[in-house]
């Protein structure tokens, strides 16, 4: 029987089809945030391969797209975008590049309408999800509906105590804060749509995307776990904050936090205050005895500065906001974003981040 002998350079050549048939199969996904990129590498593992268009420490609102991005828009298979107007400045080119139709990951969340911290929120208690049921009302504070919009045409109604503040809040009338990742259970709900946009799309691999998405869940209860631990430790007094702009809604209510006042009275870093707004504020700082104004790496606003200064014995504290840090930062995944900004926020009130 005559051995079949085939060279080393051959067996290279028979194999190297295959790994690159393999690489190319994995599914190429754009996600509009640092934050989204994030859950769906979670989700989608060593079958996708994903790009954030905003880049890390960025300013969502403020961001600008390059000519670059259309391109990388384009050849996307999946596009995954918060939607409720966060990506303002990229909504145009991704209308017009997209050849797949983008992806609300927050479609089916319970959203906030913006100034919804202004509502009484003394009998809201945060209740643990034991199980993974989206079902379950728990979380749904002041909730106005669910995000199912992309952009502007996303409205959440508008909220009871404008039309007696004198033009403040006028910014965002019947705006959605967007800001929803804010919450753990949230980011769940991303899982699954992104789970569901991935199956779509690679059907043969939809089981391990949902078992994926599930898995990811399970990391998402144990981090809400050990934020309620951290936040409850808060003394009562000092559960009132003040912060640059409308982005710590979702987390407010979900841990029984209350916020006083905004520098940017508005769910975007893009709007200005009026003056008559600026001294509101001071007044509101001086009249709680608030110590901490919680600013944003992303946003370095020298307003909020000023501010803290004009009062005196005002610490400002920055909190990631938008994005994640690159990958030697502190925040470079999304739990670790959630767990470095709740050890901020705790220390700054005067709790105990020991576990």
């Amino acid at each position: 029987m005559k051995r079949l002998h085939i060279p080393i350079v051959l067996l290279f050549a028979l194999l190297l089809p295959v790994s690159l048939q393999a690489q190319d199969t994995a599914l190429n996904v754009v996600a509009s945030t640092t934050i989204i990129a994030d859950v769906a590498r979670n989700v989608g593992g060593d079958l996708v391969n994903v790009t954030a268009l905003i880049p890390p420490d960025s300013d969502v609102h403020a961001f600008q797209p390059a000519p670059q991005d259309a391109v990388t828009i384009q050849q996307a298979d999946v596009v995954l975008v918060n939607g409720a107007n966060l990506e303002e400045n990229l909504l145009s080119l991704i209308d017009n590049a997209a050849t797949a139709e983008p992806v609300i990951v927050s479609g089916g969340v319970p959203v906030l309408a913006f100034g919804s911290h202004d509502h009484d929120h003394e009998d809201e208690d945060h209740v643990a999800e034991e199980e993974h049921d989206h079902d379950d009302d728990a979380h749904e504070h002041d909730a106005e509906g669910t995000i199912g919009h992309l952009g502007e045409d996303a409205d959440c109604g508008d909220t009871e105590n404008h039309d007696d503040e004198a033009g403040e809040h006028e910014h965002d009338h019947g705006a959605c804060d967007p800001h929803v990742w804010m919450n753990p259970h949230n980011v769940e709900i991303w899982a699954d749509n992104i789970a569901a946009a991935f199956a779509a799309a690679d059907p043969a691999n939809a089981d391990t995307y949902h078992a994926n998405a599930e898995a990811y869940a399970e990391q998402l209860e144990a981090l809400d776990a050990e934020l309620e631990t951290m936040f409850a430790s808060i003394p009562e007094a000092n559960r009132v904050i003040i912060t640059n702009h409308e982005f710590l809604a979702y987390l407010a209510a979900s841990y029984d936090l209350e916020i006083v006042g905004t520098v940017l009275p508005s769910v975007s870093t893009l709007a200005e205050p009026a003056p008559q707004e600026v001294a509101a504020l001071i007044e509101t700082i001086e009249a709680t005895g608030v110590a901490v104004i919680f600013g944003e790496v992303s946003n370095p606003n020298a307003l909020t500065q000023v501010i803290a200064q004009d009062v005196g014995d005002v610490e400002v504290v920055s909190l990631y906001s938008e994005s994640l840090s690159g990958p030697d930062g502190a925040a470079a995944t999304y739990i670790d974003y959630m767990r470095t900004n709740a050890q901020l926020i705790v220390d700054a009130l005067g709790g105990s981040t020991e576990s």
